[in-house]
Formats: C-alpha cells, structure tokens, sequence
C-alpha cells in the first residue's frame, strides 16, 4: 500500500498548489475589478453630478415668468436669425478670400494705381512695338548695307576694267595714227568722249555709293541707340509693374480692377456680416441680463442660454433628469459592488499566507485612484 499512499500525498499537494494559485489569481482578478468598478463610479458620479445640475437648471428655468420665457425665445430667435444670416455671407467675407485680403491695406490708393498701371501697360506696348520695328529697320538696313557694298565692289571693279579697255584703246588708235596718219582724229575724239563720260557716271556712282553707305551706317547705329534706349524704357516700366501684379497677385490692370469691385462689394457683405454679430452678441447679452436678474449661477445660465440657442439640448435635459433615479440607483448598484470586493480582498487579507500580498495591491490600489483621479482618469489609462 505504499505506493497508493505516496500516490495520494503527491495528489494531495499538487491540489494544494492549484489551491494556492488559484487564490493568488482569484486575489489579482478583484483588484482589476476595483479598479474597473472606480472608473465606471467615477463616471457614473460625473454623469450624476451633470445630471443634477440639468436638474437644476430646469428647475429654475420653469420658476421663470412666461413674459420672461418668452423674451428669452425671441432673443434666441433673433440669435439664429444672425447665425443663418452669417453662415451665408461666410464665403463671400474679404477677411476668407485672400486674394482680396490683399487689398485691404492699400483699399485708398487702389484707383488711382489701376489707372498708372494702365498708362504704364501701354507704355510697355509701346516699347514692345518700338523696339520690334527697329529691329526690322536695323535688319533690312543690314541687307541694304550688304547690296550698297555688293554695288561699291562691282562698280570698282568695272572701272579697272573700263580704265584697262580704254588704255587698249589709246594703245591701238596711237598705232593707227602713225600707220594711217589719216582722219583718226574723229575716233580720238569719240573716244576721249565715252572715257569722260564713263569715268563721270563712275565717279558720281562712286561717290553716292559711299554716301549711302555711311548714312546707313550712321542709321543702324541710330536703330541701336534707340533699340537700347527703348530696352531700359522696357525693363524698368516691366520691374515696376511686375512688383505691382506680384503684390496683389494679378497679371494685368483689368483683372486687379475686377477684384478691386468684387472688394467693395463684398465689403458690404463684411459691414452686414459685423452687423449680424452685433445683433448677436446683444441677443446674448439681453438673454444673459433676464437671466442674471434671477439671481442664477454663471453655469446655470449658460445651460439655460444653450437651450434657447440649440432646442434639442433642452429635450436631452429633459430625458437626462427623468433618467435622474435610475442613474442613482445605477451608482448605488457599483457602490455595493465594491463593497463587496473590498470585503473579498479583506477576507483574503485575514490569512497569513495572502497578508503580504493583499496589503500591497491595496498600497498600488489606493496610489493609482489618486493618480486617476488628479489626472482625469483617461489620460491615465493610456499611460
């Protein structure tokens, strides 16, 4: 029978083990569940504590006078009314469209720039046209100067070779005339007559050749003179208005007058958009003012006020407070509950064996409510 009582005894301990594990499990298991039941209190206290204040406020609210209850709905009327009317005019504020906010600091000067920045794009035409056309003119001054050349050339070389034709001719007239010594003079004549002519038509062609060349030299450096000048005209007049255009992020004078008028029209819908602010800014205080004359607390009339403004809000109100004892009875429910895990873990505490144990989760225990309950408590569960 030894071996049934050494079966036995090894049985016997190893559900003592279990014993002993299963408690230490059991002991863990009801403090997670303290601090699942502290955050589920706190939020239910938190519900309650928003719920009795509703409670209160509807209270006050329904001591009201119904003159003053009805003063209350036409100032929240009229707040609505503001609040519509702004939401329309949201998109077509100066201060949600930047390109006109652009505008703004310069609202005095902005007509009579649109007007310079006209004169100044007609400038840069001009330039532009000036300095195309002399561009033409230097260029068919270029291909003219090149054909006067052409001609200057040509016209040199045909009288080298008139001069060498003409020097043959003497050459054969002075042999004729000591061979025939005969009426060679009339030849001699016609011939002394084509050399001046020639040598006249040369000369003149010559010389005007060499006149046109230098006008059309003097005319291309003219072209240039004046192409350059037209340039800096050009440049300075186009670094002007390029500042202009980027500073009010446009690309001509005509599209800066466009939103010059789409600002001033939009600045009536700015004056009426503060309008409407004012209004409600009045309705809030007229509704603050009835309030206060009851002599309520700054948060009861902000409720109050939020009921007017939102009237669903005053329907959850209602259906909150008329949860009111059931949310009571729901905080009294966890408030046993822990009662009874706190009495659990005591018991466990009783025995040595589990002394050390609970006294040191009840030490994390309490550290950790502390540290939810100055830290907010969710911020805490994250951590």
């Amino acid at each position: 029978m030894s071996w049934f009582s050494k079966f036995f005894k090894s049985r016997k301990k190893d559900l003592l083990s279990y014993e002993r594990n299963y408690s230490k499990k059991d002991i863990e298991n009801l403090f997670e569940g303290l601090r699942a039941n502290f955050i589920k209190l706190k939020r239910q206290e938190k519900y309650l504590e928003r719920a009795e204040h509703l409670r209160t406020s509807l209270e006050k609210y329904n001591e009201l006078d119904s003159k003053d209850q009805h003063k209350l709905k036409a100032y929240a009327s009229q707040y609505k009314e503001g609040v519509e009317e702004r939401q329309k005019l949201n998109s077509r504020l100066i201060r949600n469209n930047p390109s006109l906010q652009k505008l703004v600091p310069y609202e005095a000067e902005i007509p009579e720039l649109i007007l310079e920045l006209r004169h100044v794009e007609n400038q840069i035409r001009s330039c532009e046209s000036n300095i195309k056309y002399l561009r033409e003119e230097k260029e068919e001054l270029i291909d003219d100067r090149e054909i006067l050349i052409s001609g200057y050339t040509f016209l040199r070389k045909f009288g080298i070779v008139f001069l060498l034709l003409l020097a043959l001719t003497f050459l054969l007239l002075f042999t004729m005339l000591q061979v025939l010594r005969e009426d060679i003079w009339i030849y001699i004549s016609l011939v002394c007559a084509v050399f001046i002519i020639f040598m006249t038509m040369i000369l003149f062609s010559k010389e005007k050749l060499e006149k046109e060349i230098d006008k059309n030299e003097r005319l291309q450096k003219k072209a240039a003179k004046l192409i350059k000048k037209y340039q800096i005209h050009y440049l300075r007049h186009k670094s002007y208005i390029d500042y202009e255009y980027k500073k009010f992020g446009v690309d001509s004078a005509d599209k800066l007058q466009t939103y010059f008028d789409r600002y001033l029209k939009n600045k009536v819908h700015e004056m009426n958009y503060n309008r409407y602010v004012q209004n409600m800014a009045r309705s809030e205080r007229q509704m603050a003012g009835i309030l206060k004359a009851q002599k309520l607390d700054f948060r009861t009339i902000e409720i109050i006020q939020e009921w007017m403004l939102v009237p669903h809000k005053f329907e959850e109100a209602k259906s909150v407070v008329r949860e009111l004892e059931h949310i009571e009875k729901q905080k009294q429910g966890l408030v046993e509950y822990e009662e009874d895990l706190y009495k659990q873990a005591l018991a466990y505490g009783e025995t040595e064996e589990y002394k050390d144990m609970v006294s040191e989760l009840l030490e994390e225990y309490y550290r950790w409510t502390e540290r939810y309950s100055s830290k907010g408590g969710e911020a805490l569960l994250h951590q």
